[in-house]
């Protein structure tokens, strides 16, 4: 059995930003295609954030 494991909390400033930016992505899409600017740019946002959430996620395994 396993004893009392401390589970890190979410970063759900974080998360909410990615749940943000994933709707606006899907939004710019369907409007104006992969091609344009603003679906580029939300898109490189968004990257950048999960991979974020993803490397703090790592770092609390490790701890």
């Amino acid at each position: 059995m396993i004893g009392n494991e401390v589970h890190p909390v979410e970063n759900m400033e974080l998360l909410s930003e990615i749940i943000q930016l994933k709707t606006e992505k899907n939004k710019l899409y369907r409007q104006s295609g992969p091609n344009s600017s603003g679906y580029l740019d939300v898109s490189l946002r968004l990257n950048l954030l999960m991979t974020k959430y993803i490397d703090e996620k790592i770092e609390n395994l490790a701890k």
